[in-house]
């Protein structure tokens, strides 16, 4: 097996999607809002609430990536605008972010100058005709005495979705609070509510194993289903963790020139995941 070979199929592992019940909900949720908002002139948003690992990165890339692919537009590459709210968010990064991801370069933030370049953002959203904006790590506006900056930013997106039809959908981790926290007006604009969990063990859980070692063609994945209380002790049902660990594991296997899973390479690669002094002791031991 050659190094091609190898990185090929670890490539495969890593962009691997399970349209699990919790994912598809959402996924689906969006997708049906943003036709609604388009058909109604009415742009509905929402926020999307995932712990690290569970496939909230995952889930938005699958997003852009659908819009892309589905656009007639000339340059599709600007259907679905991304950006993360940084730890410090404040209207001035967000503007230049959004500018940033449809072409524009940095700008001076001066005062006097950000209107214009809001003037400028509203403009190239409507006419690359953008059908949906994420914004990541929202929950950066709930942490800390943010209140003038946190309402400052929610009017600049006020301002963004009444002014270009496009709705908005926030995500983050279970530290995303309630919008109307921040600014009642803010929430009424993004009334969806969607969530994704870690997997409990359970018929979920094996139909997910089952379905993600099905994906995957290059290397024998089937082990998992026979370990998967030990692989679930392992991920705590993080789809983010699975992936780590059976990319590991099926490094070590084709290393030897296999193209099938042990439960042996599962316990090496939970070691050189989580290291030999892990909190954790290895459930494959």
């Amino acid at each position: 097996m050659t190094e091609k070979d190898i990185e090929d199929t670890l490539n495969q592992i890593r962009l691997i999607t399970i349209m699990h019940p919790q994912f598809n909900n959402t996924y689906s949720g969006i997708r049906a809002l943003v036709k609604q908002s388009q058909r109604s002139g009415c742009p509905t948003g929402g926020s999307v609430t995932a712990p690290t690992g569970t496939g909230k990165s995952h889930l938005i890339s699958v997003i852009k990536r659908e819009y892309i692919q589905n656009s007639d537009l000339i340059d599709s590459s600007s259907a679905v605008i991304v950006i993360s709210a940084s730890a410090s968010p404040n209207i001035g990064s967000m503007i230049d972010r959004m500018l940033q991801e449809l072409g524009h370069p940095p700008g001076v933030r001066a005062t006097r100058l950000q209107d214009l370049r809001l003037s400028i953002l509203i403009k190239a959203l409507i006419d690359r005709n953008v059908q949906l904006i994420i914004i990541d790590e929202f929950q950066h506006l709930f942490r800390g005495r943010r209140d003038s900056s946190a309402s400052e930013i929610t009017d600049l997106l006020k301002e963004i979705t009444d002014k270009t039809q496009i709705p908005i959908f926030v995500f983050g981790t279970d530290e995303l609070g309630d919008l109307s926290q921040i600014d009642v007006q803010f929430a009424s604009r993004l009334p969806a509510r969607f969530q994704i969990r870690p997997f409990v063990r359970g018929v979920e859980w094996q139909a997910f194993l089952r379905a993600f070692h099905t994906a995957c063609s290059p290397i024998n994945l089937s082990v998992i289903s026979s370990v998967e209380a030990k692989i679930h002790l392992a991920t705590n049902g993080s789809p983010r963790t699975l992936k780590f660990l059976l990319i590991a594991a099926a490094t070590v296997a084709m290393t030897e020139g296999r193209t099938t899973i042990e439960t042996n390479d599962l316990k090496n690669g939970f070691s050189h995941i989580f290291g030999t002094a892990a909190p954790n002791n290895n459930p494959f031991n």
